[in-house]
């Protein structure tokens, strides 16, 4: 079978089963491909988890309730905290239903409301710079396969893709040498030339109400937007032979999957905006500007 991870053939043997967009993130046991175990088990952690773990993601899986394979609760500590003036350390639980939690490692206990109200806080989050961008090439390069197949493997640029994908300090320059890929994620501002589909991006990944992958093919190469738990996460414009894209009813303008409560549902783009025009009042509750194409 094939790995679009690594891009290379393996026996059965050397896979295993990957939600290409993980359950804590708001996947489904139906958006599923068989990968290379070994790459599979790395990525997982540096990638996936990286991602799940990031502080402004965190919120998102808390009010969702996201939880992975272990079933477990999300919940968002920050163990390098101090409180007031003295600087005493403490740990913090944000987003908690029951408001701000306080625990007290010293005195090994949670602080009562008045011991803390009215007190300064300092936290210390880390937030991967790249994280967003190598999370989108990771399910484009997987969705992708998912979805077109072979079309996929031979017409798309996707070793482009895999080279953000394995971006790591160490990389240099001329590894990108030559590629026409274009990214942008939520911190990234996007050219001139692509802001008018980056804010429609926004838009369209704020009413699911879970996460989305989808495609639009362009002349010269198909644009990939990931989104996770109602959230943009980044945009990959990737080089492409798109002469032979497999236009049809179902992948009319391009096509997307879309993930809610754990249940996927693919469906052409055009399909995809139709819904979300119906969504645009719910949507545009706390947005008093809706973006437009």
């Amino acid at each position: 079978m094939y790995c679009p991870y690594t891009d290379n053939e393996l026996e059965a043997h050397a896979s295993n089963c990957e939600h290409i967009i993980p359950l804590s993130l708001g996947g489904s046991n139906q958006f599923v491909i068989h990968v290379d175990a070994s790459f599979n088990s790395e990525a997982g952690s540096k990638i996936d988890g990286a991602l799940a773990n990031d502080f402004l993601i965190l919120s998102r899986r808390i009010a969702l309730d996201a939880r992975g394979h272990s079933n477990k609760k999300p919940t968002a500590k920050s163990r390098q905290s101090k409180m007031g003036e003295e600087e005493k350390p403490v740990q913090i639980e944000f987003f908690s239903q029951d408001g701000l939690k306080v625990y007290d490692p010293i005195a090994r206990r949670d602080l009562e409301e008045h011991e803390f109200s009215g007190k300064k806080f300092t936290s210390r989050i880390s937030l991967s710079p790249h994280g967003r961008l190598q999370f989108a090439a990771k399910v484009a390069l997987a969705a992708g396969y998912f979805l077109f197949g072979d079309w996929f493997r031979e017409n798309i640029s996707h070793h482009e893709v895999r080279a953000l994908m394995n971006f790591h300090r160490s990389s240099k320059f001329e590894d990108f040498e030559g590629f026409n890929l274009r990214a942008y994620d939520e911190f990234t501002p996007a050219s001139e030339e692509d802001q008018q589909q980056r804010a429609l991006d926004e838009f369209m990944c704020m009413t699911v109400k879970g996460s989305c992958v989808y495609f639009i093919p362009g002349p010269k190469n198909v644009g990939i937007t990931v989104g996770v738990l109602g959230k943009y996460v980044a945009t990959l414009n990737v080089p492409g032979n798109t002469d032979g894209f497999p236009f049809s009813e179902e992948n009319d303008l391009g096509h997307a999957v879309l993930i809610e409560q754990g249940k996927m549902e693919r469906m052409s783009y055009r399909n995809f905006v139709r819904r979300a025009s119906e969504r645009l009042p719910s949507a545009n509750a706390g947005s008093q500007e809706t973006p437009t194409k």
